[in-house]
């Protein structure tokens, strides 16, 4: 068998139940299925489903974070130069922020930031409202 074919197939068949009794008659179906395997396939398509279920789980996470960190930013959006950013934080074009702001789909593989990136934007907006606070202090003492 086929493992990971198979559980392709069974994957699909999951996201084409709409109602909650296709869901339900999936997941006795499927059940059943796992049930009928020989003990070693049964071994490793049990073993290809938590590895899919793990990696899920990550995309999810990578997904919510993402989601977390576009919505942080959209207070901030208008008056901000991701262009600028980009370029003075980390050498790169808007389009690469904003393929990470927006989690893109690049190569098939969806871009976020890595924990070091996350960092660095949050040390660049640190470093850019303290500039904008010392102006408005400057300004403010020339009044």
């Amino acid at each position: 068998m086929d493992v990971q074919k198979e559980l392709e197939r069974w994957k699909e068949d999951y996201r084409n139940a709409k109602t909650s009794e296709e869901k339900a008659n999936h997941n006795k179906r499927f059940g059943d299925f796992v049930r009928s395997l020989e003990p070693a396939d049964g071994k490793a398509f049990t073993l290809a489903f938590i590895q899919g279920a793990k990696e899920a789980k990550e995309e999810l996470e990578r997904i919510q974070e993402t989601i977390r960190i576009k919505k942080s930013l959209e207070a901030i959006n208008d008056f901000t130069s991701m262009s600028y950013i980009a370029k003075k934080y980390f050498g790169k074009t808007r389009h690469w922020l904003y393929q990470r702001i927006n989690g893109s789909l690049i190569n098939g593989k969806t871009t976020s930031f890595t924990p070091e990136e996350k960092q660095k934007l949050s040390n660049a907006l640190k470093e850019l409202s303290l500039k904008i606070n010392d102006t408005a202090h400057s300004i403010e003492h020339s009044i």
